[in-house]
């Protein structure tokens, strides 16, 4: 039963359908000294259907105070970060084979191709609320790992 879980999984997590929710943070975010890293952040906040709801009026004065301190949605996010680690490295990888993205020397994220891809239609609201993270996404590199409590990759 637990391959059978696990290959559910791999078939709805594909990297050809999240890709695009990464791009659509990083079309919107203004590059930042070693901000490949924030790309383990997208998956887990974008697929969740709790921050959904709470993410959706987001504005420029919006904060990950916000989000963070809401319990709720952080139950379990160390979980789900864990758990998307890889895929979100196959992603990354899969942008920069297609030429979507380049990564600069200093580590940032930089879209060449505007244009998103094909993806499934049910994930329209995780591309909608990757595109509006990046206005939450103030605080630098260390500092947002630091308020979601994650230690390391």
């Amino acid at each position: 039963m637990s391959q059978f879980v696990n290959n559910i999984f791999a078939i709805h997590n594909n990297i050809f359908s999240l890709t695009p929710i990464i791009l659509s943070f990083y079309k919107n975010y203004r590059a930042k000294e070693k901000d490949i890293l924030l790309a383990y952040f997208i998956l887990p906040i974008a697929l969740n259907p709790d921050v959904t709801e709470e993410i959706k009026n987001v504005t420029i004065k919006s904060n990950l105070t916000r989000l963070v301190s809401n319990k709720k949605l952080m139950a379990g996010f160390q979980d789900r970060f864990k758990q998307f680690q890889q895929i979100t490295n196959d992603c990354l990888q899969y942008a920069i084979d297609c030429r979507y993205i380049e990564i600069d020397n200093k580590m940032s994220i930089k879209v060449t191709n505007k244009d998103i891809l094909y993806t499934d239609s049910s994930l329209d609201g995780a591309i909608n609320l990757a595109s509006k993270l990046p206005k939450m996404f103030t605080l630098d590199v260390i500092n947002t790992y630091y308020a979601f409590g994650i230690k390391g990759l």
